[in-house]
C-alpha cells in the first residue's frame, strides 16, 4: 500500500472510530442527564411541590441540563444561539416518540414493551439529529469581498 493509501485507510478508520466514541459519549451523556431529570423530579416531590410543578419543573431544568451536558460533553458547543434548535428537536423527538407509540399500540402492543423497543430508534435519531441539525458544525464563512462593479 502506498503512503496516501495507508494515510487515506487511517484517517477513515479515525472517522469511524470518532463517530463510535462520539455515539458512546452521547449514550453516557444520556444517562446522566437521566439521573439528573429524576433528581430534580424527587427534589421537587421531597420539597412538597404539587406533581404539575414537580413535572414542570423536573423538564425546564432538565431541559438546560441536557443542552449544556450533551452540548459540552459531546459535541463541543453550548452556544445559547443553539437553544432554539435543541427545544425545536425535543419537541420533534417527543411528538415523533408519541406518534409512535400510539401506532404501536394500534398493532397490540402495550406501552412499556413499545417504548422499550423504540429506545434503540429514539437514541439513534437522537445522535444524528443533533449531530447534524443541533450542535452541527457551522462551515467557514467565506471573507468578504468588496462588491464587483459590472
Amino acid at each position: 500500500m502506498t503512503g496516501s493509501g495507508l494515510r487515506s485507510q487511517l484517517s477513515r478508520w479515525r472517522d469511524v472510530n470518532g463517530s463510535r466514541w462520539l455515539f458512546l459519549r452521547f449514550l453516557a451523556v444520556g444517562g446522566l442527564n437521566t439521573v439528573f431529570g429524576y433528581a430534580c423530579y424527587a427534589g421537587f416531590v421531597l420539597l412538597g411541590a404539587p406533581l404539575w410543578l414537580a413535572v414542570a419543573g423536573a423538564t425546564g431544568l432538565g431541559l438546560l441540563f441536557n443542552f449544556m451536558s450533551y452540548g459540552g460533553l459531546v459535541f463541543g458547543r453550548t452556544s445559547l444561539v443553539l437553544l432554539p434548535r435543541f427545544l425545536a428537536f425535543y419537541v420533534f423527538i417527543s411528538l415523533a416518540n408519541y406518534g409512535l407509540l400510539k401506532l404501536l399500540e394500534t398493532l397490540g402492543l402495550g406501552p412499556l414493551v413499545s417504548q422499550a423497543l423504540l429506545l434503540p430508534f429514539l437514541a439513534g435519531a437522537g445522535f444524528v439529529v443533533m449531530r447534524k441539525f443541533v450542535f452541527r458544525k457551522e462551515p467557514p464563512q467565506p471573507a468578504s469581498t468588496p462588491a464587483q462593479k459590472w
